[in-house]
């Protein structure tokens, strides 16, 4: 197998062939030329990481611009280590830096390809984000912020009327203390089941932590409209408590803000968002936060 990888990458080239599978993946693949101590990375990485490009001349100095201070010594060691014949497999969990200088924690893999005279002579593999946003919940079935972050980059213009409606279940660890875990996310479930009951195809449901969801509504324009449809999913979790003759009593809170720049301001509206649902839990069970638009205007 190792001869065929090496015919490979002499044909193709470790560039070429790095952007061929790289749009397959979700990972950022990578291949080390031990011999000539050369990295190339997929394109991919350089727009998420702080990297000047994505090909160096010196793989072992490369680590100074992405890597995390002090796990730089730690990657340097192993580096040489496989260089030397010493390490057949590359598989640590370290930090790399965003574009903001901030640590990202990943898990890097890699398999040597020896040369013809079993000498290290490449190191393929890639790299995953292990504290990244999920993609999906399998226990509420819905798809999660990073999904919802795709979605508005690819869905959403900054001229769009974007409501954001984050709902939280009130006293959730108390019925997971209860009534136990497997309840729990039975309860996770339902009013995921629900809340999907009461959109339309322009109102975007996803999970993001624990008993967070977040409604991403192209469908409301006025405060009335929002306010409907919050309305219409407090009866839907009524009549799931109910079903279920009160073996569970809950509430859920809701904070609602009018994003009209969501594209350009993600981040910062998601800040906003949860800063609401704070405020709405604040207000005790069923509040209901509203945030003012003139408040957000600043954006």
């Amino acid at each position: 197998m190792d001869t065929n990888i090496r015919r490979l990458l002499k044909e193709i080239g470790a560039e070429d062939l790095i952007e061929v599978f790289a749009p397959c993946m979700d990972d950022y693949l990578y291949i080390i030329d031990l011999q000539k101590n050369t990295l190339i990375i997929s394109q991919a990485a350089v727009k998420r990481f702080k990297m000047p490009g994505n090909s160096f001349d010196n793989a072992a100095d490369s680590v100074r611009y992405f890597v995390y201070e002090e796990d730089r010594p730690m990657i340097r060691e192993h580096l040489q280590r496989i260089a030397d014949g010493n390490e057949k497999n590359h598989n640590l969990h370290y930090r790399w830096l965003d574009k903001e200088g901030m640590p990202v924690w990943i898990n890097c893999r890699g398999k040597v390809i020896n040369d013809n005279d079993g000498k290290p002579h490449y190191l393929i593999g890639c790299v995953n984000e292990i504290g990244n946003i999920q993609w999906a919940d399998n226990v509420s079935g819905l798809l999660g912020e990073r999904e919802m972050h795709s979605f508005v980059s690819s869905h959403i213009k900054d001229s769009s009327s974007v409501f954001l409606i984050h709902i939280g279940i009130d006293g959730f660890n108390a019925i997971n203390g209860t009534l136990g875990v497997d309840y729990g996310n039975y309860v996770l479930k339902s009013v995921a089941d629900g809340i999907k009951e009461c959109l339309s195809d322009n109102q975007q449901l996803y999970h993001l932590v624990a008993d967070e969801y977040m409604i991403v509504d192209l469908e409301s324009h006025t405060r009335d409209d929002v306010m409907l449809l919050q309305k219409e999913i407090c009866k839907k979790i009524e009549d799931f408590i109910i079903s279920e003759k009160y073996k569970v009593v809950f509430t859920v809170s809701t904070g609602i803000i009018h994003a009209t720049k969501l594209l350009k301001y993600y981040d910062e509206y998601r800040k906003i968002a949860v800063f609401s649902l704070k405020q709405a839990k604040s207000m005790g069970g069923n509040g209901v936060y509203f945030l003012k638009k003139k408040i957000i205007s600043y954006f």
